[in-house]
C-alpha cells in the first residue's frame, strides 16, 4: 500500500499574521516545507509540538519554537495517520488517529473505574475509614463538636431549669456513670418541647425532649434511655457517624483536635444530628451494653423493656414518635433485650428502686409542655420546635 508523502498546508513564520501556502513533504530526517516564493524549511520531528488535531474534524497544528513559535496547519487529519505509517517511530509524539477509538474505550472504562471506586468508597470505604479514626480523635474535639450542638438543639431559653427533676437526672447520672467506664462527663439537658426524643451528643453531652419525659411512667425508664444514649457516646457511634455523612475537611479536623473547627463543624451539623440514625450492630451493641450498666448500677434492667412496651401501645394507630422512628425494628429490639436479660440475670437479683420513684409523676411534670389542642405530642414534627 502506497503512502502519501506530499500534503497543503499554510505556514506562519512566528513574525507576521500571514499565512503562507506550503507543500509539506515527509522525509526520513524531517518535514520538507516548501513556500510559493521558493523558500525550502526542514523541521526535525524531535523540535515539533503538535497543539491541535486530537479530536475528529479538527485540523493539525504543529508548531516549533518556545516563545513565539512557526506554525504549521493542515486540514487533512489524514497527514497523521501518513506521518505513523511512513515513520512509525519518529512520530511516536503526534497523536495517531487510527488509536482514537481505543484512547475513547479507555477513557470510558476508566470513567466506569472511577465511579466503581466512587460507589466502593461511599458504601464501604468511608464506613470503614469513620470506624478506624473514631477511637483516635481527641475528646477535646468532640467535646467542642457537641458543646457547639448543644447551643444550637438546646439554646438556653428552651431548657428546663426544674430543681427537682434536674436532682433526679443527677441521682441517675451518678448511678450509671462510674460503671461507663469512658472518659466523658455526661451531662443531661432537659429541653421543653413536646418532641418525644433523646438525643447524644459527640463528648457527653445528651439532650432529652420533655415530650419523651411525659411518656416514662417511672425515672427507671428515663435510666434506661440514657444508659443507652451514654453506650452510642461512649462506643463513639455518634463520632463515628459524624465523619461518616460529613466531608473530608472534617476527618482533617477531628484528627488534627481542631477545637474551633469542631464547634464551626457542630453547628453546620447539629440538625443531622437530631435525626441521626445508627445501624443495626451500633443500636444493637448500645442496647447490650446499655442493659449492663444498668445491672452494673443495681438498675432494673427490664425498665428498658417496659418503656419501649408501653411506648409501642400508646402510639398504635398513630404517627410514630421521633425516638421510635430513629430507633427501628422495635419488636426485634424488645426480644433482643429480653434474651440478653435472662442470660446475664441468672440469680433473678432484686433490684434497687431509685429515690424519686413515688413521686415521678409530678417531677416529670415540671417541665411538661402543654399541648396544642387537638394535636397528639407524638406527631409533632421536629422541626416545628428548632
Amino acid at each position: 500500500m502506497s503512502i502519501q508523502t506530499s500534503w497543503k498546508g499554510s505556514y506562519l513564520n512566528g513574525k507576521t499574521a500571514d499565512k503562507q501556502p506550503v507543500e509539506i513533504e515527509l522525509l526520513k530526517e524531517g518535514l520538507r516545507i516548501s513556500t510559493q516564493s521558493g523558500d525550502i524549511f526542514l523541521w526535525a520531528y524531535q523540535e515539533i509540538t503538535q497543539t491541535q488535531g486530537f479530536y475528529k474534524n479538527e485540523p493539525v497544528k504543529l508548531e516549533r519554537g518556545k516563545i513565539i513559535p512557526e506554525i504549521l496547519i493542515l486540514s487533512d487529519q489524514e497527514f497523521l495517520t501518513s506521518l505513523h505509517q511512513f515513520l512509525p517511530g519518529a512520530a511516536k509524539r503526534f497523536h495517531n488517529p487510527a488509536l482514537r477509538g481505543f484512547r475513547l474505550r479507555v477513557i470510558l472504562y476508566a470513567t466506569i473505574g472511577l465511579m466503581a471506586v466512587g460507589i466502593f468508597v461511599y458504601l464501604w470505604g468511608i464506613p470503614l475509614a469513620a470506624e478506624v479514626l473514631a477511637p483516635h480523635i481527641p475528646l477535646a474535639w468532640e467535646q467542642g463538636m457537641g458543646r457547639s450542638a448543644l447551643g444550637v438543639l438546646a439554646p438556653e431559653k428552651s431548657r428546663c431549669r426544674d430543681k427537682a427533676l434536674q436532682e433526679a437526672i443527677d441521682e441517675i447520672v451518678v448511678r450509671l456513670h462510674p460503671h461507663g467506664s469512658s472518659p466523658s462527663d455526661f451531662k443531661v439537658v432537659v429541653v421543653k418541647s413536646p418532641i418525644v426524643n433523646a438525643i447524644a451528643l459527640p463528648g457527653g453531652n445528651i439532650i432529652v425532649f420533655s415530650g419523651l419525659l411525659e411518656k416514662m411512667d417511672s425515672p427507671e425508664s428515663l435510666a434506661a434511655v440514657l444508659a443507652h444514649e451514654m453506650q452510642h457516646i461512649r462506643k463513639r457511634h455518634v463520632t463515628r457517624r459524624i465523619i461518616e455523612d460529613s466531608s473530608t475537611g472534617i476527618m482533617i479536623s477531628a484528627l488534627s483536635g481542631d477545637v474551633t473547627g469542631s464547634m464551626l463543624y457542630g453547628m453546620k451539623i447539629a440538625r443531622n444530628l437530631a435525626m441521626l440514625r445508627y445501624g443495626r450492630h451500633e443500636e444493637d451493641e448500645a442496647d447490650a451494653e446499655g442493659l449492663k450498666m444498668l445491672m452494673a448500677a443495681n438498675l432494673d434492667p427490664e425498665a428498658a423493656i417496659r418503656f419501649f412496651m408501653m411506648m409501642k401501645e400508646k402510639n398504635r394507630g398513630l404517627k410514630i414518635p421521633q425516638y421510635l422512628s430513629t430507633h427501628p425494628d422495635l419488636d426485634q429490639r424488645i426480644f433482643r433485650m429480653k434474651t440478653l436479660i435472662s442470660s446475664l440475670d441468672t440469680g433473678h437479683r432484686v433490684y434497687a428502686k431509685l429515690s424519686t420513684g413515688n413521686s415521678w409523676r409530678q417531677i416529670r411534670s415540671g417541665c411538661a409542655v402543654i399541648p396544642v389542642s387537638g394535636r397528639n405530642v407524638a406527631t409533632v414534627n421536629p422541626s416545628e420546635a428548632r
